[in-house]
């Protein structure tokens, strides 16, 4: 957990990472969550919850914590030839 004052520096700080996994955003504002969501660099973005993952969805992270996704059709598209 960090400290900030303004969205902006919530941002800043949590992109100014070596890793990128996941992030949560906490918001009573369903468009402030979409709006930081889009900005973030974390291959997972949690809304009013942590951990909680949905195995059909693609998972995968940002920087150190990884290159590309698993998971759900984005993940099998490495697996697959187009003819």
């Amino acid at each position: 957990m960090l400290t900030f004052r303004t969205p902006d520096e919530a941002v800043a700080k949590a992109n100014n990472s070596t890793y990128g996994l996941s992030a949560g955003i906490w918001s009573e504002k369903g468009s402030r969550i979409l709006s930081i969501a889009n900005q973030l660099r974390a291959g997972v973005v949690w809304a009013n919850t942590f951990n909680q993952f949905d195995p059909t969805s693609p998972f995968g992270g940002y920087k150190q914590s990884g290159y590309g996704r698993e998971g759900g059709r984005l993940g099998l598209r490495a697996y697959l030839k187009e003819s």
